[in-house]
């Protein structure tokens, strides 16, 4: 329950700050070489941020002698730890692999304290929205498995701390994942297939589906899916479940023009011209001679016809 909440809570906060800045990205951005120059800031700070931030736990070393691996170098780093067999929990989580960090947080022999851990969290949360909707391609799928894997980690380690000794990271890291992937995603039986499917825990599927729809629940008091934001923001028709509560009181008659603009079954190019000009619509109604519906026509339809006919006329 707990991680349900605060992945809804984390997940809005996500959304809302992420469509707060593509709006000044629609307003400032509005040349090409300004999007490229973005982008690249954004990996300069980046970087410097995953290499430079382990700096700040550079006394905290920890030791690999009870950790299992067929390969620990590969997953546990040494960075600035002055023995060989010591390595930083902050490096370890930033400077690894995506996959590896995941393999790392889940496995109950590392040794994580509260500081990288946060400190992982936030660079994670805190350039995922700013990076989300930048000019490149860029998922949420592994980077909300990463922030709720911290999330779930930092409890395991409260857990473990204040109330039961054995407790297993990995259960709590991929509940966490899953409760911030939906809160943001707002999806729920889809996300908890998928999670299942890549754990392949049945014994998890429960608590994962209860955090999930907590936190699609908490999430949904705040605003909607970063999706369907992002299609609001890129001015896409999308027609939600549920009619707004500002038009719930409209009629048809209310909303609809008396004076239609429609094609025949067989128009002339002149008629298609004539409408195309007196008219704004992006699509026509094509009638009969009866005035049934035959169909719909749209505006860039008609231009694409127009000017095959002009092209072979020619």
């Amino acid at each position: 329950m707990v991680l349900g909440v605060c992945g809804g809570l984390l997940g809005s906060f996500f959304n809302y700050m992420n469509v707060e800045i593509n709006v000044l990205r629609r307003v400032y951005l509005n040349k090409p070489w300004k999007k490229v120059l973005e982008t690249a800031c954004i990996t300069a700070i980046t970087a410097l941020m995953l290499f430079y931030a382990p700096l700040i736990t550079a006394t905290d070393c920890e030791h690999v002698d009870n950790i299992k691996h067929a390969d620990v170098d590969s997953e546990f780093i040494q960075y600035t730890c002055k023995d060989e067999n010591e390595y930083n929990p902050l490096a370890t989580l930033l400077l690894n692999p995506e996959g590896n960090t995941i393999k790392a947080l889940m496995n109950k022999e590392a040794i994580f304290a509260y500081n990288p851990l946060l400190v992982h969290f936030l660079i994670w949360f805190i350039m995922t929205v700013f990076t989300y909707g930048t000019a490149v391609p860029a998922g949420l799928f592994l980077p909300g498995i990463l922030i709720g894997c911290s999330l779930g980690r930092m409890l395991t380690l409260f857990i473990s701390t204040n109330i039961e000794t054995t407790v297993q990271p990995a259960t709590y890291s991929i509940i966490g994942a899953a409760s911030v992937l939906a809160g943001y995603s707002r999806m729920s039986f889809s996300l908890a297939v998928i999670m299942l499917e890549t754990t392949e825990n049945v014994n998890l599927f429960l608590p994962m589906l209860f955090s999930l729809f907590i936190s699609f629940a908490v999430g949904r008091l705040f605003n909607r899916s970063i999706y369907i934001s992002a299609l609001g923001a890129k001015n896409v028709p999308f027609l939600i479940e549920t009619v707004p509560y500002f038009n719930s009181h409209l009629r048809a008659k209310e909303i609809m023009s008396e004076s239609l603009a429609y094609l025949p079954v067989k128009p002339s190019l002149g008629q298609i011209a004539d409408l195309m000009r007196d008219t704004t619509h992006n699509s026509f109604p094509v009638l009969t001679e009866e005035r049934k519906l035959r169909g719909l026509v749209t505006r860039q339809t008609l231009l694409i016809l127009v000017k095959e006919l002009h092209r072979i006329d020619n």
